[in-house]
């Protein structure tokens, strides 16, 4: 077998709009750039053709790279839509109802009716074992391994392809959630099975169990996805090491997230967490806000003396997008950022009350905006800003895609006429409220930090960030802005300054 040298180096980044590619060349210290709009009926799709035409770009094939790093918003989104795969809980017996029990915080006291996401797991799928440990992690009631065995029968029965175990105090003594987990895969080879002591070794029962029910969720699809990406790339010649970028902004082997996907939920967003700390050293800011907006939605995080803040836990599936505390909490470290506002492909609308609102819905890329020709009707934001100008209609993906103006005026119009307004004027106010949404949801951010925004600069990047930038720095008071080259596949260039990690915590009696 020829052994190629580490001069050719690939990060790609499945977004929910398009997927971004990143060729890094050692030899010259250069970087090819390509996008594909993502498929997602098959992720892997686009991905796979997007890699063969960005090495046909330097004349290369699969078997001079050295390396691909590769991050996903797959688990978000079947997190998110719940297309994860059928999934049962093996729990001591009195705890089943923990993922509907939660905690007593609320995070609107004054809504009487307030609501949370439905647990990942039905409560006919969560079944009780007999079993005990003290929060010392000294054994009250032994475990019942014929009662194991007879649930997972029972839950593979009822289609199950994947279990969580989650016990009391198992994070001080994982001896039962270990010999549960021994016998359910001796029964059910082909099973996945998370166990909490694992996943999550930290004391918080409900975040606990809801964390390893949401790896157990997404377990089956991504260890499909990631043998079908795997078996595919060594078809076409590539010998070399597939990494995937995890939420905290490292890097884990195949088989690691495999077993942590969980660990994924944000891989894209800390990969340009990594990236806007690398523009920012190179421009010499240390202090400096990313801003970052794709196609789907935006996000900011803070880099503070080039490093980004790492938090220990994030949310998933809010109920309302913008509220904390209205989500499933996942226990797992995280570069600590904000969802803060719409991408490029949120549709705009009129409200109950005749006012404009952009978002939460997004045409995605499937069928997308009105100005891709791809069958979309709605307004989005990216219709308002062609028709606004900002967006070169014969030079989209470097000109391998033309947008039709004609279709984002006539999105537009849907708007515009409802309001009294013009095209233009309907496109203005659509870029205004995005802007206005962004900024408010970024400034609270800070401000609750005890942070000025006005000490900051600001890294725009992502497909429609540099179009956003100035004017959210502006509606802010911050009086830098910078807008990195690459800015469109940001992410995918910070996957390849990702060192190798993995985040082990263990809660321990003091």
């Amino acid at each position: 077998m020829t052994a190629f040298p580490a001069r050719w180096r690939v990060g790609f980044d499945i977004g929910g709009t398009f997927t971004d590619f990143v060729l890094y060349d050692a030899e010259t210290a250069s970087v090819t750039l390509h996008k594909r709009l993502t498929t997602p009926h098959d992720p892997s799709e686009a991905a796979l053709k997007g890699l063969e035409e960005l090495l046909a770009l330097r004349g290369i094939g699969h078997a001079a790279v050295s390396e691909i790093v590769h991050g996903t918003t797959l688990v978000t989104n079947a997190v998110i839509e719940r297309k994860g795969a059928p999934v049962g809980l093996i729990t001591t017996r009195g705890f089943r109802d923990i993922l509907e029990m939660g905690t007593e915080q609320r995070y609107d006291i004054y809504d009487l009716y307030v609501t949370y996401p439905e647990p990942i797991v039905s409560r006919d799928l969560r079944l009780e074992v007999d079993e005990r440990m003290t929060a010392d992690g000294r054994v009250v009631t032994p475990l019942d391994e014929a009662a194991v065995r007879s649930a997972a029968e029972a839950l593979v029965a009822q289609g199950c392809e994947a279990i969580a175990v989650v016990f009391m105090h198992a994070y001080a003594n994982p001896a039962h959630e270990r010999r549960a987990a021994e016998i359910i895969r001796g029964a059910f080879p082909e099973l996945r099975v998370s166990i909490s002591s694992d996943v999550v070794a930290e004391m918080g029962e409900y975040q606990r169990a809801v964390t390893t029910c949401c790896n157990a969720f997404v377990q089956p699809l991504m260890h499909r996805y990631l043998t079908r990406l795997e078996d595919a790339l060594q078809t076409e010649g590539f010998t070399g090491p597939l990494r995937l970028m995890h939420s905290a902004g490292g890097l884990v082997s195949l088989e690691t997230a495999r077993d942590f996907p969980i660990r994924l939920l944000e891989s894209g967003p800390a990969g340009g967490g990594l990236a806007t700390a690398l523009f920012a050293e190179g421009a010499g800011l240390r202090d400096v806000i990313s801003f970052d907006m794709g196609g789907t939605t935006a996000k900011a995080c803070m880099i503070e003396d080039g490093r980004a803040e790492i938090a220990p836990m994030m949310e998933a599936a809010r109920v309302h997008r913008f509220v904390k505390g209205s989500g499933l909490p996942i226990k797992a470290p995280v570069i600590e950022m904000i969802e803060i506002g719409a991408g490029g492909g949120s549709i705009a609308a009129i409200d109950e009350v005749g006012l404009l609102k952009v978002g939460p819905h997004s045409a995605s890329s499937d069928p997308g905006p009105a100005c891709y020709g791809l069958g979309g009707v709605e307004p989005t934001v990216t219709d308002a800003n062609l028709v606004l100008g900002y967006y070169d209609p014969g030079f989209f993906l470097g000109g391998r895609m033309k947008l039709d103006i004609e279709a984002a005026r006539t999105a537009i119009a849907r708007v515009a006429e409802p309001l009294g307004l013009t095209v233009e004027q309907a496109a203005l106010g659509i870029h205004k409220v995005v802007v206005e949404s962004m900024a408010a949801a970024a400034r609270v951010h800070l401000v609750e930090r005890g942070k000025d925004p006005r000490e900051y600069s600001m890294v725009g990047f992502g497909g429609a960030g540099p179009a956003h930038a100035v004017d959210v720095a502006r509606a802010m008071g911050i009086s830098s802005v910078l807008v990195p080259p690459a800015s469109g596949a940001a992410s995918a260039l910070g996957f390849l300054v990702a060192p190798l990690s993995f985040e082990d915590v263990r809660s321990l009696r003091v």
